[in-house]
């Protein structure tokens, strides 16, 4: 929807950034080796220590590290073969999995350079401007957990803090965070949400200088009084009565109006 939601794509979010540290050009190879190694604990060259691999047919005696199975999550707007998708929804799939072991690959490969910086967590700016604009078209919290997986104590945290505690906003958030956030976008939403009223009436009057009445647009509304009237608020209305409204324009606005006894009703 806004800018905001194009800074960072789901996939390329869910990767935390590795930054490039510049070389040390007016040292020899070892002493730079040796001031980097300082500096990052690490020796430039020196492999990832090795990971245990561990079967898939279940623990044997002693063994804690056995592999326990994933089950395959259904699909969601979340796309299968995707870090996010691994972590948020505990999918087992084959290429969630791989996906996973790709994050971890390049997660290894960076901690083990001492030219490059791993960073876990990005800025949480980007999540929360998203938030705002989602509030905005009447999007909430709430909707926005059910939608991306994220708690809504962690959203709450990006937008406002911890009053209770005197925490300020969250300043960064995991990347897979940011990255199912981002994704969520106000068609998703259901129709409770509030929208502004200015472009539904737009299409009510259209109805209305085209000859429908009032009582006819609110029957075909879904009114059930014995004499339906309008009811549409002025400020703002539900995206569902919205989108109800589209409908209704799409199939009258061409057509003519019902024959009616006496006048337009008010």
């Amino acid at each position: 929807m806004g800018p905001h939601a194009n800074d960072v794509t789901e996939e390329r979010a869910a990767l935390p950034v590795v930054q490039v540290m510049p070389p040390t050009a007016h040292l020899s190879a070892r002493t730079a080796t040796r001031s980097q190694a300082g500096t990052y604990g690490l020796v430039f060259g020196q492999p990832p220590p090795r990971r245990r691999v561990t079967g898939t047919t279940g623990p044997g005696p002693g063994d804690r590290t056995a592999r326990v199975e994933r089950a395959v999550a259904g699909d969601s707007h979340r796309p299968h073969g995707t870090y996010t998708k691994y972590v948020t929804e505990r999918c087992g799939c084959e290429d969630c999995r791989e996906a996973n072991r790709k994050y971890e690959r390049r997660r290894v490969r960076a901690m083990a350079r001492p030219d490059e910086a791993w960073m876990p967590y990005v800025p949480a700016g980007p999540a929360r401007r998203h938030l705002t604009a989602l509030a905005a078209e009447g999007v909430g919290l709430k909707t926005v957990s059910s939608l991306s997986g994220v708690s809504h104590g962690a959203l709450t945290k990006i937008v406002y803090g911890d009053r209770a505690r005197g925490q300020a906003p969250s300043r960064r958030i995991r990347p897979t965070t940011l990255a199912a956030i981002l994704v969520v976008e106000v068609d998703q939403a259901r129709g409770g949400q509030k929208v502004p009223a200015g472009p539904t009436w737009a299409l009510l009057d259209e109805l209305l200088a085209a000859g429908y009445t009032k009582s006819f647009l609110g029957r075909a509304l879904g009114s059930k009084a014995a004499t339906p009237s309008l009811q549409v608020a002025r400020g703002r209305v539900r995206a569902s009565t919205a989108r109800r409204v589209e409908a209704l324009h799409r199939r009258y606005i061409d057509q003519e109006p019902p024959a009616r006894e006496g006048q337009r009703s008010q």
